[in-house]
């Protein structure tokens, strides 16, 4: 599993009572992730109000009770949680484990006792995942990768917060790689025939971007009295 990297900074959506959760949560934290813990009560249900969370990267429920209770729960989160996490791990007990239905949702499941080295190595292994590109929905150059159905940029694994303006220039000059565009062409593309602003508002944006994607923004090349492309790999 060492060719998994584990990202620093990855946020986990923890739901658990509190007897189990505390202790989870708490290895969770120690192996280096960020968490998020939502309270399960007596009955499987979700405490309320919950928390606003934006950049969960893998769901985990720990429940002891019957596949009937836990599959309940496992709907719950994929309804409240699932545009936001693809990944959802469950800790079980080995006579549930055999009932497991992967269609419901699940993608992947611990039998308890755990260890943390492989809570570690399966969560490597669920983010890794996450991170690969799909040919149909990602536009992917080296380190830059551009999902074109959750309107995502990472570099190095890593997002990058841009807005929706900046989203769409770097997905037109990307996938445009090599051809250049003039300012007045990518007004056009971008903002569209009738916007009133000025040839200035793309270059704050090329500029934005550059900054935002650090080595990759050089990328970007400005050919004095013409316009803008993005470089080809090399």
């Amino acid at each position: 599993m060492s060719e998994i990297p584990t990202r620093p900074g990855s946020h986990l959506l923890l739901v658990a009572d509190e007897a189990r959760g505390v202790r989870l949560k708490s290895d969770l934290e120690f192996i280096g992730y960020a968490v998020t813990h939502i309270l399960l009560d007596d009955s499987g249900l979700l405490s309320a109000p919950r928390p606003e969370i934006e950049d969960i990267q893998t769901a985990i429920i720990d429940f002891e009770g019957d596949w009937a209770t836990l599959s309940q729960i496992v709907q719950d989160v994929r309804a409240e949680f699932g545009q936001r996490s693809r990944s959802l791990l469950i800790f079980t007990d080995e006579r549930v484990a055999l009932e497991l239905d992967f269609s419901a949702g699940v993608t992947d499941f611990i039998v308890r006792p755990y260890s943390l080295r492989e809570v570690e190595a399966r969560l490597r292994l669920a983010l890794w995942n996450e991170d690969r590109p799909d040919d149909a929905t990602t536009v992917k150059v080296d380190n830059l990768v551009i999902n074109t159905t959750r309107y995502e940029v990472r570099v190095d694994g890593n997002p990058i917060n841009l807005t929706l303006k900046e989203y769409e220039l770097l997905k037109h000059l990307v996938t445009h790689r090599g051809r250049v565009f003039t300012r007045a062409e990518l007004l056009d593309n971008i903002w569209g025939y009738d916007y009133y602003g000025g040839m200035r508002t793309v270059d704050v944006h090329i500029r934005r971007l550059r900054s935002k994607l650090g080595t990759v923004g050089t990328r970007i090349t400005t050919l004095r009295g013409v316009g803008y492309r993005f470089d080809h790999p090399g």
